[in-house]
């Protein structure tokens, strides 16, 4: 199985680190943030990884270059930023052919069992899964009573199915091949561009009570 770890953003709230290093290489509880997702994915079956980069690239290839994880990897140098949805589609003659593919966020820390969610993808074989949580967030995503994505939400009505996106998808191939404009998006609305189409659905995972960790966040990174 495949997997990609968005690695290219600036990681400006994590300064004055990221002001001489990509935020990939962060450490964190003694080992890199990278290393954290590599062992992450390994563990869940995953047999090749495409990191993509942009700041400080040149440290992440590096990284790689320089250490042997036990599963063969690469990166994706991005001249520009292109985002998650960008990034994901940038990649594609490297994700396609493996079937569903995991995405992750370099700089989130889970205790979520990811094996769970590949089953509950199978199950239900929506165009993405994307993992969630009913947890407190700047911003919302809606679903309906079946755990389908339903819309976009800055509040947190109780009236409204509501959770707070993990930054962990599981994506079917079926998305690299449906004509998406290449360059720079959120892959969220690239979901929500399909859902439109009303052939395909995406499906919420619910990760329950598990631990999660925003790391682009300075006072998560060091608890």
């Amino acid at each position: 199985m495949k997997a990609m770890i968005l690695a290219a953003g600036f990681g400006t709230r994590l300064k004055p680190f990221t002001e001489t290093h990509p935020k990939a290489l962060i450490p964190y509880h003694g080992k890199p943030m990278i290393l954290h997702q590599i062992e992450r994915l390994k563990k869940a079956g995953v047999d090749e990884i495409i990191v993509n980069a942009h700041h400080f690239s040149e440290q992440i290839i590096d990284y790689f270059s320089n250490n042997r994880f036990g599963i063969k990897g690469s990166v994706i140098t991005e001249e520009e930023i292109l985002g998650t949805g960008g990034g994901v589609l940038n990649a594609k003659e490297l994700l396609m052919g493996g079937g569903s593919f995991i995405v992750i966020n370099v700089d989130v820390d889970t205790d979520m069992n990811l094996n769970r969610m590949l089953i509950h993808h199978e199950s239900v074989s929506p165009l993405a899964t994307i993992a969630v949580q009913k947890r407190k967030s700047g911003r919302y995503l809606e679903f309906t009573a079946d755990m389908r994505l339903k819309s976009r939400q800055n509040d947190d009505s109780a009236e409204k199915n509501l959770f707070a996106f993990n930054g962990i998808h599981v994506i079917s191939d079926e998305f690299l091949g449906m004509g998406f404009r290449e360059g720079f998006s959120d892959i969220l609305n690239l979901y929500f561009d399909a859902i439109k189409e009303k052939q395909h659905f995406v499906s919420g995972y619910d990760a329950g009570d598990c631990i999660f960790k925003d790391l682009g966040k300075t006072e998560n990174l060091l608890s």
